[in-house]
């Protein structure tokens, strides 16, 4: 009796398990959390290409020599997105925006022309002549900006000479082209 009454528990208790499970024969238990999906996670790098970019870490040793940075950027006061670097007569900056797409940068009053920049839609931006900046998407919700400020007594066009070389570097540091 006994060996009956152990294998109609048994018999019982399978059923009910199957009765959890699905057509794969996946169950799933009350109380415990249901097993992942297989399915592979988005990728990140194209979600969110930004989100492990500091701003202060745009530039390799080699690219920050041979843009003439002497250490580290500092965070701007202003913007913890933005780091720059002082570099005597000329100011250049880098903003990482990991949660703005490139057309709500605030450029308003700037002379903006719309271009691309290594395969990326991007603005080039001259308020005047001591100033320039290079902005390129990332992705639909992401951008970055390059930008430069340079003496009064610079020869026109210095401050978007430093950014159309300093723009690839930090494209390149990013993306890892």
């Amino acid at each position: 009796m006994r060996h009956s009454s152990a294998a109609t528990v048994l018999a019982t208790a399978a059923l009910v398990l199957s009765a959890c499970g699905d057509s794969a024969g996946n169950t799933e238990i009350p109380g415990q959390a249901a097993p992942k999906p297989t399915q592979s996670e988005p990728d990140q790098s194209t979600d969110r290409p930004l989100a492990d970019v500091k701003p202060c870490e745009v530039f390799t040793p080699h690219q920050a020599k041979q843009l003439g940075l002497n250490g580290p950027g500092a965070i701007s006061e202003f913007d913890d997105s933005t780091c720059k670097w002082d570099i005597g007569d000329h100011l250049i900056n880098v903003s990482v925006y990991k949660d703005m797409a490139l057309d709500e940068i605030n450029f308003s009053g700037d002379e903006k022309t719309s271009i691309t920049f290594q395969g990326h839609k991007a603005l080039l931006v001259r308020p005047n002549k001591d100033q320039c900046s290079l902005a390129f998407a990332t992705s639909d919700a992401t951008s970055v900006s390059v930008n430069s400020t340079v003496d009064v007594s610079a020869p026109a066009g210095k401050a978007c000479k430093l950014v159309k070389k300093a723009a690839p570097m930090v494209e390149t540091t990013i993306f890892g082209n």
